[in-house]
């Protein structure tokens, strides 16, 4: 009877056995089943970010040479149902370069129109102008990109367009923001972005809307599980034009780090002047000849045209007549020098080349032609020079 009674106990822990293994089975393969779930989401979420219309797809089989491939951004809204487009860069990446030359050009630039049979930079006997938001309200990111890439001279690789009408949703979306110690709502850190601070300049206005758009990438990519993620770039893909892969974003952003600063140090501004027209408003008129001298050397270490770069030079150093003779030699190098005379003392041990503006690309170009100058950073607010040059008793003329 006992024997009868093992062999029955031993019989269920044999086929408790069973069912408990079925189960791993079972968990492992659900398991597996999600894993392709997730897969297939996050694949057609980042599916979803990339342009693949023919002329867009077209674009990145242009050829590099030896200037790089070539990026544009571009940001983009609408207000009282008229678009507008302000804030356009473009990015030149050198061949084995990872950091880019950031050009800034204006939103407000005048452009010739131009096509396939006329792709050159003189101007037709009877010129109309355009805003690049006309070509972008007549034919969206194709005939912007196209008409951009004629004036400029140079092919677009790869571009990236911003709907900025997709903030307050992805703002909403993480449960508001937080600015200077309140948590504003989409519409309210929308209008801001918009609107930014008084008497911004242009180029000031697209440097912080990119730091704000970095920031809110940032905040809005935090983790929050894996189907948040998903979920999060499917709300930005509609606000999102580009031609670039999922993959090629990843590695693109971590480049944007000059824009996404705000400091400016390494943008440019493309060459040309500020005017007002008769109703207040101001537009931007680009100087041709400067232009196509600086689109020539994209891909080299320094493109900004010397014949924009503004020097001072002073004596430091006591010698007589010093400061003229390198006037003279820098205005010969190209440079616009526009101001000569003496430092504050004639005790300048070592000669100083000074970057006076956010940029320090035309001090160090200057600085290649005073020997044994130190470079040096003084940022100063509306400075009448780009670059002060000081005189030390270490300079020598032989």
């Amino acid at each position: 009877m006992e024997r009868d009674n093992l062999l029955r106990r031993k019989t269920r822990v044999k086929r408790g056995r069973m069912p408990l293994n079925r189960l791993f089975f079972f968990l492992a393969f659900v398991l597996f089943i999600i894993v392709l779930i997730i897969g297939f989401r996050f694949s057609g979420a980042y599916n979803d970010l990339q342009n693949r219309a023919d002329w867009a797809l077209a674009l990145r089989k242009a050829p590099l040479e030896e200037k790089g491939s070539n990026y544009l951004i571009y940001g983009v809204y609408q207000k009282e149902g008229e678009y507008y487009l302000e804030d356009i860069f473009l990015l030149n990446y050198p061949p084995g370069v990872k950091s880019p030359h950031i050009i800034f050009i204006p939103g407000e630039m005048l452009l010739n129109r131009q096509d396939d049979s006329k792709n050159d930079t003189a101007p037709p006997e009877k010129e109309t102008f355009y805003f690049p938001v006309h070509f972008y309200e007549e034919g969206g990111a194709k005939l912007l990109i196209q008409q951009l890439s004629y004036f400029l001279s140079v092919p677009v690789h790869y571009f990236l367009g911003i709907n900025y009408g997709g903030i307050p949703e992805m703002v909403d979306y993480r449960g508001g923001i937080n600015y200077r110690g309140y948590v504003l709502n989409g519409n309210d850190y929308y209008d801001y972005f918009l609107q930014g601070e008084r008497d911004e300049e242009p180029l000031q206005r697209a440097l912080r809307r990119m730091q704000a758009l970095g920031n809110l990438v940032e905040f809005v990519g935090e983790k929050r599980g894996i189907f948040s993620k998903s979920r999060s770039v499917r709300k930005a893909a509609p606000y999102l034009d580009t031609n670039m892969s999922w993959k090629e974003l990843q590695e693109f952003y971590p480049t944007l780090e000059s824009v996404f600063s705000a400091k400016g140090d390494e943008v440019i501004s493309i060459p040309g002047m500020w005017r007002r027209q008769i109703d207040g408003e101001y537009y931007f008129e680009p100087e041709r000849g400067l232009i196509s001298y600086m689109m020539a050397n994209l891909g080299k270490e320094f493109i900004l045209p010397r014949e924009l770069i503004t020097v001072e030079v002073l004596n430091g150093s006591g010698v007589a007549g010093i400061a003229a003779k390198v006037a003279e030699i820098l205005r010969e190098q190209g440079f616009q020098v526009v101001n000569v005379g003496n430092a504050d003392s004639f005790d300048y041990a070592r000669s100083r080349v000074i970057a006076r503006q956010a940029e320090i690309e035309p001090a160090k170009a200057v600085v290649d032609f005073i020997p044994g100058a130190e470079l040096l950073k003084e940022e100063v607010k509306d400075f009448p020079t780009m670059v002060t040059v000081i005189i030390g008793k270490n300079f020598n003329l032989d």
